[in-house]
């Protein structure tokens, strides 16, 4: 008697791939089994702002060279087609540069993004915020502060110092729009400092550390947004358990089921 076929692997599109956290989930969601499609700008625009240069592997992971800015909803629809997850990395991730990148390459894009995958009835979507969506407030939470002994949670609301920060409590909001509007399960993620050298966090201290998210936890982390159970939306901070720390990992790790490492010892 012949086996029933296997199921079809999951299919994960992921944008930004070439960057160091898309290069991280790629490569452990490959090593799981699943299909993985990524997708990043034109090999000599990323090269040219000397993104991630170092890592060898990164032409690798690029199946699509796309610019996502400028490309049509045809265009990334037939990207988002057949997907399971959508994990939106890609964005201008740096605070000084002005409003009208943050505008067109985090406001515009993640908004058609989520367009085009209402269009194709993508069943989940992952994007990454960031910590500063809540830096302002940091200085309540120090020693002397009148919030001191406690970690800032996603019920303490937001406080952005830049227009970067802005950009990403719109994804933040936009992802719980979708949920609660279409139907769709989203995952807005706070997500913590990625380095290639992680000595640094423990050279450097400070904030560096107090945010650190080394790679054996994004690992854990992105695998179980992909993989585990979700109703509706899910807006958490996602980052190892460094000295200092002062984001709260929950929801998601009750939610996702996930928990950081025991922090390393001193390196």
């Amino acid at each position: 008697m012949t086996p029933p076929p296997l199921p079809r692997p999951m299919r994960v599109v992921i944008t930004g791939v070439a960057g160091l956290i898309g290069g991280i989930v790629h490569s452990h969601l490959s090593s799981l089994g699943f299909e993985v499609v990524g997708v990043d700008r034109p090999l000599a625009e990323w090269l040219a702002a000397g993104r991630n240069t170092e890592d060898e592997n990164a032409r690798e992971r690029v199946d699509i060279e796309m610019d996502l800015s400028t490309a049509s909803d045809e265009a990334l629809s037939a990207v988002l087609e057949g997907a399971d997850v959508l994990l939106h990395l890609a964005g201008d991730a740096n605070p000084s540069n002005e409003d009208d990148s943050m505008l067109r390459n985090n406001i515009e894009v993640t908004t058609t993004l989520f367009r085009c995958c209402r269009n194709v009835s993508l069943r989940r979507v992952i994007v990454a915020s960031s910590g500063l969506a809540v830096v302002g407030m940091e200085s309540l939470f120090e020693a002397g502060g009148p919030m001191h002994g406690q970690l800032i949670s996603v019920e303490h609301g937001v406080a952005p110092t830049s227009t970067y920060g802005a950009s990403k409590i719109y994804a933040e909001i936009l992802a719980e729009m979708h949920a609660r509007v279409h139907g769709m399960e989203t995952i807005a993620v706070r997500i913590g400092t990625v380095i290639p050298d992680e000595s640094e966090h423990w050279r450097r201290g400070g904030r560096l550390q107090a945010t650190a998210f080394l790679a054996v936890d994004v690992r854990a982390f992105f695998e179980a947004a992909v993989t585990a159970s979700l109703d509706g939306h899910l807006l958490t901070a996602a980052q190892s358990d460094s000295p200092n720390r002062f984001l709260d990992l929950a929801p998601g790790t009750t939610v996702l089921g996930w928990s950081p490492t025991e922090w390393p010892r001193e390196q």
